[in-house]
This record gives C-alpha cells, sequence and structure tokens, in this order.
C-alpha cells in the first residue's frame, strides 16, 4: 500500500540518491583502506544496487489476473419492418431553405415509387421554401423524415 502513495518523480531521485551515495562511499574511503576492504567495500555496493534494482523492478510487474478478451458486440435483435413502412432511399432529397441545408422526403417522388402513398400519415407533410438551382425560392411539398420515423417508417437500404 506503501508502495501506491510514493509518487514516481519521488521514486526516481530516491533511488538517484541511494545509488549515488553506494557507488561513491568506497571511493572516497579508498585511501585509508587496504586492496581486500576496497574490494569487498565495491562487493558491496553492488548488491545494494542490485538490490535497490530488485525492489524498483517489483513496482513495474504487472497484475496477475489480466482479462484480456474481448468480448464480441452484442447483437441488437430487431423486428423485420413490414414492407408498408420502408420507404425508397431515392426519394431523399436535400433542400437549401434559408435555415440552411435540410433533408426531406419528396412528395412527388413518393407518389411516384411507393406504392403505399396513400397511407402516408398528413402529419408529416409539410412544405419547404428552397432555393432552385437559378437561386430564386420556390415553394416544395415534401415529409419531414423525423416525423415518418416516430411513426414506424424506415429508410430502404437498397430499394
Amino acid at each position: 500500500m506503501i508502495r501506491r502513495l510514493v509518487a514516481a518523480p519521488l521514486k526516481l531521485a530516491l533511488s538517484a540518491t541511494l545509488a549515488v551515495a553506494l557507488s561513491v562511499a568506497p571511493v572516497s574511503a579508498e585511501s585509508s583502506r587496504t586492496d581486500d576492504q576496497n574490494f569487498t567495500a565495491i562487493i558491496g555496493a553492488l548488491l545494494g544496487l542490485a538490490a535497490l534494482g530488485a525492489i524498483l523492478s517489483d513496482n513495474n510487474v504487472a497484475p496477475a489476473y489480466k482479462d484480456t478478451h474481448k468480448k464480441p458486440p452484442k447483437k441488437v435483435h430487431r423486428d423485420r419492418v413490414p414492407k408498408h413502412l420502408i420507404l425508397p432511399k431515392k426519394c431523399v432529397r436535400s433542400y437549401r431553405t434559408q435555415q440552411g441545408e435540410k433533408t426531406f422526403f419528396s412528395n412527388r417522388c413518393l407518389k411516384r415509387n411507393f406504392d403505399y402513398y396513400s397511407n402516408l400519415p398528413r402529419a408529416c407533410k409539410t412544405k419547404v421554401v428552397a432555393r432552385n438551382k437559378k437561386g430564386t425560392y420556390v415553394t416544395r411539398k415534401t415529409y419531414r423524415p423525423h416525423c415518418l420515423n416516430n411513426r414506424g417508417y424506415r429508410l430502404g437500404k437498397f430499394y
């Protein structure tokens, strides 16, 4: 528990200070010692550094159990959407309005390409004032995608 509380920079400073102290101690006392004593001091310093290295490397050990198994994402089971609720993708149009680019279902396209056009909710029908290619504002009859989506209609992938 104490190992976790010691910050990494403090740990590095302590280990560097201890290493320098252990390596300099035999050299500073060299003049008053004999060769046998110097050899013993150097061996002691090396053993001290080895013990310090073992202590520091013990902190970097990975946990015993690591969950490396990735779980597959859960598949969401969706019921098949009835054919009369799948809208043709080609009827989605982007219109340049005064509020910016907006996306709607074209009324004319749905009338021509969607067999169940007469069943579409009238509450989702709206008129959009948009700019045409010439730059003049025109009124377009459309269906709001968010409104149709709330009533169960979905956009067909390939239809």
